[in-house]
């Protein structure tokens, strides 16, 4: 998958969550604004319950979506011949698109109120979601090969002399290849975790402005279109790996202790998870069927 049709397959599960939350929030809305010691008053009641035909629609396909969400990631990842089924990096992209759609889902199922076994399950889905935004920042920190995988310290100083060769072809990759050394050259690799989220937070400043200086000096170069768009891919590719390339020890250590963390969390969802379907079916709520 190319990063710009990645691009856009990210993009496109952006917009079907967003107009996921905009359509489960006009429905509801009302339902959710009541206090709840009114709510079983209401017509609607019978369905918008957590037990009722609507609510309890929203949890299971938002448990199903986060099932899958987990599984189809992890299979892609130990599963070698699931390789030809596309990159490692579209599959995260859909995993962590139906492991947010689907804890949303559940919150909705919930209207926004549950105890026990299931408050348990629904803010410990919550945590995880907010960390799994964490885990997805580090994860983009960390530069990667056109499989999905992380790129060796080898890899990616050949990548920075490849790129660096290529611009130095023309007077304007020249240009940019300085632009980007008077930007990126006074930059130490952190060493502390302090120094680290100082880093990642001045990183992405100064990578705004090299952006723009690199912008405004092509077109004030009046190339050939094809050698501008040469010259803006290569400098986009090169600026992504030196930005990285300074914060990558770091930000691969922060991604393996985030991964620590976030694996039993997962797992103690899962668990109360199970526990409160079990519950659930015991007492005999089995939605349509």
């Amino acid at each position: 998958m190319k990063k710009t049709s990645h691009e856009v397959f990210g993009l496109f599960l952006g917009l079907i969550t967003l107009a996921a939350v905009i359509a489960l929030s006009a429905y509801g809305l009302t339902y959710y604004l009541t206090p709840l010691a009114e709510r079983p008053f209401r017509t609607d009641y019978a369905i918008m319950k957590p037990s009722g035909t609507y609510s309890h629609g929203l949890g299971i396909f938002g448990s199903l979506m986060i099932v899958i969400g987990v599984a189809s990631y992890m299979m892609r990842k130990r599963m070698a011949r699931l390789s030809r089924y596309g990159k490692l990096s579209g599959w995260l992209t859909f995993h962590i698109f139906l492991c947010l759609l689907g804890p949303i889902l559940v919150v909705y199922h919930s209207t926004f109120k549950a105890g026990g076994v299931a408050a348990i399950s629904l803010w410990t889905m919550v945590s995880i979601v907010s960390s799994g935004l964490v885990g997805r920042f580090l994860y983009a920190q960390i530069p990667r090969n056109l499989e999905g995988l992380a790129m060796s310290d080898r890899e990616i100083e050949e990548g920075i002399r490849e790129l660096s060769a290529d611009l130095g072809r023309t007077p304007a990759g020249q240009g940019i290849l300085g632009i980007m050394d008077g930007g990126f050259g006074k930059f130490q690799k952190p060493e502390s975790l302090g120094e680290t989220i100082r880093a990642f937070r001045n990183l992405s400043v100064v990578s705004r402005d090299v952006h723009r200086r690199i912008d405004s000096a092509l077109e004030r170069s009046h190339l050939d279109r094809g050698l501008e768009t040469r010259l803006r891919a290569s400098a986009r590719a090169s600026e992504s790996l030196v930005r990285k390339s300074l914060v990558v020890s770091q930000a691969g250590r922060l991604f393996h202790y985030w991964h620590v963390i976030h694996l039993p969390f997962s797992i103690i969802m899962f668990l109360t998870l199970a526990a409160h379907v079990t519950v659930v079916l015991l007492l005999g709520y089995t939605w349509i069927f």
